[in-house]
């Protein structure tokens, strides 16, 4: 990663990178004038490099006289700083936002300041169908629903000026307005574009300059920030003294005398620039419009992500910014400066042969992915990045009859008359049946309540049900299909996710009024964006759209209906009885235009005889003039994971799974067939419950949720899975006797597994110093193995894969995959063996050890989800667990992961069978016939 220190222009870890000296290299990776520092600075130089010996002048006078000058402001509305780095961080801290409006994409230092001081980010998306202008109205909301608006014009990195709307909207009394014009002296009309007199009288507005990058000046740092001279002055007393070297200012005094070289570079920029763009436009590039020095443009067409493109440019000799690195961009997005035509020229040499090569390193199977073996043997394919591979994606589109560019995908929208009415699994049939019948479908759920987590490929968190639904979908999940998930962590109090990544804790009140605003942003903005790449998005709906006091600030239901123009069709689940009155009342409560939308019922879990139910279904049509597109009876044995705890609760009220205190002797069903006995804690807490699904299908296990010691039984193994709070949880063994029942139950050589949080509690001590999970700084843990385990504020989401010879037979090595989510830090008190060597599938970490395991065998842990989701591990423990009691050992009986499959393709005949089907892709506007 070149963009280690966050910026571009990094030659030193360029030159570790790659093996080359610092020289070798022609850096398009920071934007700074390709004519140099102007022939002055070289004067300056030589005539004063002995008045280093001295102080600068710590009020920057004579250059702050002549900025003032040249600008026609008064001297005292302007202070000097080390570059506009500085005077960001200055500016924030003075303002001290609480919550800051900053455009997306744009320069990660705005961001990053107002972090620094706790405030948090209200996003302002700017979208690619726009050419990345702000929008007025987007302008006028964020600065409405922010304490300080902070914009870059242009923006770095999509090089775009703000319009003249925006320009006198951000000019009018109000919030404060922090303006970025870093880039801006590379545009002709500078003097008509700059708001700096603006803001030399104005109480609310700052504007931030750069000397650095027109003059080519990075080393000596130079800047100036304008505002009301009250506004310099708290500037100034947060200010280090001598901030501006004393070179610095001599350089900025001369420079700005050198008229003819601001010439030169305008004259130069205005020939260069459509060279530039006409060149790379045809290399196959999206290019963004640009009004200054440099060109965001995206790989989206050719199949690529910047990531690689940088390497194998970097491999040439040339540095260009992996774009992909700014918040609201994707992975397919890279800048590149503009420099000299010689070197752009060679620039455009090395992109040609960049590209040619990484072309030819796409395979076939790659190419053709929808069709592959893999797919027809069950297997899920995780396809390349949805944003990199658009090219791929021409294919399901031909197949469909649809145009290749279609820009605004068509949607259809699943929404319940109640929660679990079946929404998640008709959403998850949808999206099977779009992608059998030739279409490129995506998942959509704006906002998600679950303990049960889903790791994306990048080492996201999202949902479990839009998770199951892209791989349903045979699409690698991205944050975009569910960008804000909640985690509940006690009552009413929850961990909002946003994006993957936890943003902070809110009680349900604060969340509703007033983060609500700000995530209806997020919301829009990854809806549109996977509109833009797939042909058609299915969205699920949350709870009950007829909740009438959540109505005004939905983001989940009908107003989300709304944004993305769709259909929806109402599920009610006749499994709990009123299906006829739930569906009328939800009906009579929606608005005239929210009745419109509605489009068809949807009847789910019917058992029995449909025709006794047709009365019921011909009454429903005549009042309220919609269609029962299907009745969809019951589906046992689905064998499709669920999403929460509350689902897994009724399974077990329902006797779905055995929760008993019997002991087993090896025959729990009453057949001759000898069964292992697992027990897995159902922890209060319990979260990715769904690491147990496939001891499940198992044949020679069964499994026992228990929560009391006298559950417990004579297990075989006993397992204590992932939890959101580990601490409570661990209180809830201790308070409950569960936790002498296992310390016993190992002391006499019995088998225990902990995975994450149960993993945790294993160990020795837990130690809370920021108060992450609870108020207790310390608490002891189980102490079977020899680790403490420290909470930290950030998570850790990583998928992994590695090996284990742990249960294997000898000489064998198994192969494992997983994922990891956790706040806590490990570490071990004494030597222990690590059963796992472990290396992220896109992190940072070199290959690691993971998990501990006791002397004896019995009692290990892993910070691995999904790890009985491996066939051939799974297998050799239960083997083991099967040794232990005499038996003898089996062979692997259950592909886990292409049952899955088949469950996805049953579900997608199930549904399918049941609905009309022509009627439900006329509601979408596809045409099946063409």
């Amino acid at each position: 990663m070149l963009e280690k220190y966050g910026h571009g222009g990094d030659l030193w870890t360029a030159a570790e990178t790659f093996s080359k000296t610092k020289d070798q290299f022609l850096d398009y990776s920071s934007n700074m004038n390709p004519l140099g520092p102007p022939a002055v600075v070289e004067q300056i130089l030589r005539d004063h490099w002995r008045d280093m010996a001295a102080y600068p002048d710590p009020a920057v006078r004579e250059l702050r006289g002549k900025l003032a000058e040249r600008y026609k402001i008064p001297v005292e509305s302007i202070l000097v700083g080390n570059g506009a780095a500085e005077l960001i961080d200055l500016a924030v801290r003075v303002l001290q936002p609480a919550v800051m409006a900053v455009a997306r994409p744009s320069f990660s230092e705005y961001e990053e300041a107002v972090e620094k001081i706790g405030g948090r980010i209200l996003n302002v998306p700017l979208h690619a169908h726009n050419d990345f202008e702000l929008q007025l109205s987007d302008a006028e909301y964020a600065r409405a629903a922010s304490d300080l608006l902070f914009l870059g014009s242009p923006n770095n990195p999509t090089g775009r000026l703000l319009s003249d709307q925006v320009r006198a909207c951000l000019a009018k009394p109000g919030k404060p307005v922090i303006l970025d014009e870093a880039f801006i002296d590379f545009c002709p009309e500078e003097e008509q574009l700059t708001m700096i007199r603006i803001a030399a009288q104005s109480s609310h507005l700052m504007v931030i300059r750069s000397m650095t990058k027109f003059y080519s000046i990075p080393g000596l740092r130079l800047g100036f920030i304008v505002a009301q001279p009250e506004q310099i002055r708290r500037l100034q007393r947060l200010q280090v003294q001598w901030s501006v070297n004393m070179l610095a200012q001599l350089v900025g005094i001369g420079v700005m005398k050198d008229h003819d070289y601001e010439q030169s570079t305008h004259s130069w920029l205005a020939k260069e620039r459509p060279w530039m763009v006409g060149q790379l436009q045809q290399l196959g590039l999206q290019v963004t419009r640009s009004d200054t020095n440099y060109i965001l443009f995206s790989l989206s067409d050719l199949g690529l992500k910047a990531k690689e493109l940088q390497q194998e440019m970097g491999q040439r000799g040339i540095l260009i910014r992996d774009a992909s690195r700014f918040n609201g961009l994707d992975k397919t997005y890279v800048r590149v400066a503009i420099r000299l035509r010689e070197h752009n020229e060679r620039l455009i040499a090395a992109l040609r042969d960049s590209l040619e090569a990484l072309a030819a390193q796409q395979s076939i199977m790659e190419r053709n992915w929808i069709k592959s073996d893999a797919v027809d043997q069950g297997d899920i394919v995780h396809t390349p990045s949805n944003e990199a591979k658009a090219h791929i994606l021409k294919m399901p589109r031909e197949a469909a009859g649809l145009p290749l560019k279609l820009q605004q995908a068509p949607t259809l929208m699943v929404q319940g008359t109640s929660s679990d009415a079946g929404k998640s699994l008709i959403t998850t049939a949808f999206c099977r049946i779009f992608l059998q019948d030739g279409y490129l479908v995506a998942p959509f759920k704006s906002q998600n309540m679950s303990l049960n987590s889903y790791v994306t490929l990048d080492g996201k968190e999202i949902g479990r049900a839009q998770g199951m639904q892209a791989d349903a979908c045979r699409i690698a999940a991205t944050t975009d299909m569910n960008p804000i998930l909640l985690k509940p962590k006690k009552d009413m109090v929850a961990q909002v996710v946003v994006h993957g990544k936890p943003y902070r804790d809110f009680d349900a009140r604060t969340y509703r009024e007033k983060y609500l605003p700000e995530a209806e942003l997020i919301v829009k903005d990854s809806l549109q964006r996977l509109r833009e790449t797939y042909d058609v998005v299915v969205i699920e709906g949350a709870g009950s759209p007829a909740e009438v006091n959540l109505k005004d600030r939905d983001i989940v239901n009908m107003r989300l209906a709304g944004w993305a123009d769709a259909p929806v069709v109402l599920v009610a689940d006749i499994d709990r009885g009123g299906v006829f009155a739930s569906l009328l009342g939800t009906m009579e409560i929606f608005t005239p235009e929210e009745r419109d939308r509605v489009k068809g019922f949807i009847i789910n879990k019917f058992r029995g005889d449909v025709t006794l139910l047709k009365p019921g279904l011909d009454w429903l049509e005549a009042r309220t003039g919609k269609p029962v597109l299907g009745v969809i009876p019951f589906l046992p044995d689905l064998e499709l994971e669920d999403e929460d705890s509350a689902s897994l609760d009724r399974k077990l009220s329902a006797g779905g799974l055995q929760s008993h205190s019997k002991e087993t002797d090896g025959y729990a069903d009453g057949t001759e067939h000898p069964k292992l006995d697992i027990a897995v804690i159902r922890l209060p807490r319990l979260s990715n419950f769904t690491d147990v699904d496939p001891l499940l299908y198992e044949q020679d296990v069964q499994v026992r949720y228990i929560s009391s010691p006298q559950e417990l039984g004579a297990a075989d193994a006993i397992m204590i899975p992932g939890s959101k709070n580990t601490v409570d949880d661990l209180l809830f063994l201790r308070e409950t006797g569960l936790e002498k029942a296992l310390l016993e139950h190992a002391r006499q050589g019995g088998h225990i597994v902990g995975i994450c949080a149960g993993y945790q509690m294993l160990g020795e001590r837990l130690l809370d110093p920021l108060h992450s999970e609870s108020d207790r700084p310390e608490t002891e843990g189980m102490g079977l193995l020899p680790l403490e385990t420290t909470f930290a504020a950030d998570k850790r989401t990583v998928r992994t894969s590695g090996t284990t010879r742990l249960f294997a037979a000898e000489d064998e090595v198994l192969t494992i995959s997983g994922y990891e989510i956790h706040m806590g830090q490990t570490r071990f008190l004494r030597p222990v063996v690590h059963p796992f060597q472990l290396q992220e599938e896109q992190g940072e970490l070199a290959p690691h050890p993971d998990g501990a395991i006791t002397d004896n065998g019995k009692v290990w842990g892993t910070y691995v989800h999904g790890i009985l989701h491996n066939d051939a591990f799974r297998r050799a423990w239960l083997n083991e667990l099967r040794s232990s009691k005499g038996w003898e050992p089996k062979g692997i009986e259950l592909a886990f992961q292409a049952r899955r499959e088949t469950a996805f393709d049953r579900l997608a005949d199930h549904v399918r069978s049941h609905l009309d089907m022509a009627r439900l892709y006329e509601m979408i506007g596809v045409d099946t016939q063409g």
